[in-house]
């Protein structure tokens, strides 16, 4: 009698998320879990609302998606643990407190291990928040994070950061770099203001975390010094009146533009001459890495946490210093002038592959059973 050979289903691998609007830490997601499925996973997407501009991502990559139909993060916890209670996945991977803590309390009993992954420097990005949101933000990392299989952050910054918020043990979180899928330049077209002789690009939410109006400045004196330059950012947000209203006021109308957020920021990438990235806090700044990737120097502030531990001393970036506008517009004056290096900008890059990224990411995760892993690692 021919026995047929046994086959082990992918083991389930669910990823949560508030929804796939178009950031950094959905971005990250959605890399994972599209690498994992060829280590022998099924990933999953469960999302508090089924929307956003990386939906179409998603769907194209043909990723099952849960709509938990939530519009408050609190409320995720009961539709969670049912679906985890059901579907029993390989482990939850939660992403941005404080929907971390919420998925490490809704996994409570069900047996799946949870590896929260956190994607901004906390301390920072909830500094205006008030007191109350701090001891919250404390109390509940202090709660919840040691009941996880582990804890990931995206860079050295972060994690220590994190570790002394909630109290945990040195060591406790895990890094691991961001992996960054490289934008492609062949797809979309980039419209500049001015057709000017040095094109500059900056991509970020339009957010205070990432201080525009320091670069909107420093492009005010470089204008003035005589410097024929032009400005671009990629991103949409909260700050998109107050950004306008400054452009107008600088008497920058003419040399910035805003077109809000796009899929296809590689060609912006392939066009510009510098990038620029003035934050007053990132978690990692995937943006650095995606205008390497395209051999383009980097003028960066030396925030809390990220760019420096990308740049480093390899002669591809200059950090200056948070919030001021005179030192910003002198590195990025001095760097337009310097030759420029994008075989190192590109080999700097290739150590954020995603590929990189998700062998760290596979030893915190329970070992499925099946073939694949053994063909792919």
């Amino acid at each position: 009698m021919k026995h047929m050979p046994i086959t082990t289903p992918p083991a389930k691998l669910a990823f949560v998320l508030p929804d796939l609007r178009g950031g950094g830490a959905e971005r990250v997601m959605l890399t994972f879990a599209n690498e994992l499925a060829g280590f022998g996973y099924a990933p999953h997407l469960i999302l508090a609302r089924a929307e956003g501009v990386l939906m179409v991502d998603a769907q194209r990559a043909g990723l099952p998606i849960t709509d938990l139909k939530v519009n408050r993060l609190r409320s995720v916890a009961a539709p969670l643990r049912d679906w985890l209670r059901q579907n029993k996945p390989s482990a939850l991977v939660p992403a941005m407190w404080p929907l971390t803590s919420i998925a490490v309390w809704a996994a409570r009993g069900t047996g799946v291990p949870v590896i929260t992954t956190d994607h901004a420097t906390l301390s920072d990005q909830y500094a205006r928040k008030g007191m109350l949101h701090r001891l919250a933000l404390r109390a509940s990392i202090r709660a919840t994070y040691p009941k996880a299989r582990a804890n990931v952050s995206v860079s050295a910054g972060s994690a220590r950061d994190l570790e002394r918020l909630g109290h945990l043990p040195d060591g406790r979180v895990k890094v691991i770099h961001n992996p960054v899928a490289m934008p492609n330049p062949q797809t979309g077209t980039a419209a500049w203001p001015a057709q000017a002789r040095h094109r500059i690009l900056a991509v970020g939410s339009l957010r205070w975390q990432k201080d525009f109006p320091t670069l909107l400045r420093a492009l005010r004196l470089l204008l003035d010094r005589g410097c024929d330059g032009e400005l671009v950012i990629l991103g949409d947000g909260p700050d998109r009146a107050a950004l306008s209203g400054l452009v107008r006021s600088l008497g920058l109308s003419d040399r910035v533009a805003m077109p809000g957020f796009t899929p296809h920021t590689g060609a912006y990438y392939a066009s510009a001459d510098l990038f620029v990235l003035s934050s007053s806090s990132e978690g990692f700044a995937n943006v650095i890495v995606e205008a390497l990737s395209h051999g383009l120097p980097i003028v960066s502030t030396d925030c809390p946490h990220g760019p420096a531990e990308i740049l480093g001393a390899r002669g591809i970036g200059r950090l200056t210093p948070v919030g001021d506008a005179t030192a910003l517009a002198n590195g990025v004056e001095v760097t337009l002038r310097e030759p420029r290096n994008p075989d190192a900008a590109r080999a700097r890059a290739s150590d954020f592959r995603p590929d990189a990224a998700t062998a760290k990411f596979l030893s915190l995760l329970p070992q499925p059973q099946s073939s694949k892993l053994a063909r792919r690692a």
